[in-house]
């Protein structure tokens, strides 16, 4: 038997076109992995919501704002592309814990502190917001 057709045990040959597809999806799968974690569009919207009130900045903006809660004040940052909670009256600090979100549908919370920040899935118009 020809040792190129038991190579890889299906007694075919590997042939160019077999490496062509595995280099192809190789490909696709990194830049799948860099637009699933790159930080947001220029476009993309931050909602924040606390003490009755509601936010909207684009995610390229830098702020940093207080919300107020019934514990208190909590701490949202917007910088770089993405949003986070700096700090909150709670005490089991989750919320900071969470870190930056920076994709649409992202969000996190104080829930204790009944505060909100989201990147909504939208087209980037503000009027698409859906609250």
């Amino acid at each position: 038997m020809n040792a190129a057709k038991t190579r890889n045990g299906a007694g075919k040959a590997v042939k160019p076109f077999d490496y062509a597809v595995l280099v192809l999806a190789s490909i696709l799968t990194l830049l799948a992995f860099v637009s699933a974690y790159s930080g947001g569009k220029d476009g993309d919207l931050v909602l924040v919501r606390g003490g009755g009130n509601n936010w909207v900045f684009p995610l390229s903006a830098g702020e940093r704002l207080a919300v107020p809660g019934p514990l208190g004040e909590t701490i949202v940052e917007i910088r770089g592309g993405e949003a986070r909670i700096v700090s909150s009256p709670c005490t089991n600090q989750t919320c900071v814990a969470a870190g930056m979100i920076h994709t649409p549908g992202q969000w996190t919370a104080c829930l204790p502190n009944r505060v909100m920040v989201s990147i909504p899935e939208t087209d980037g118009s503000p009027d698409a917001v859906s609250w």
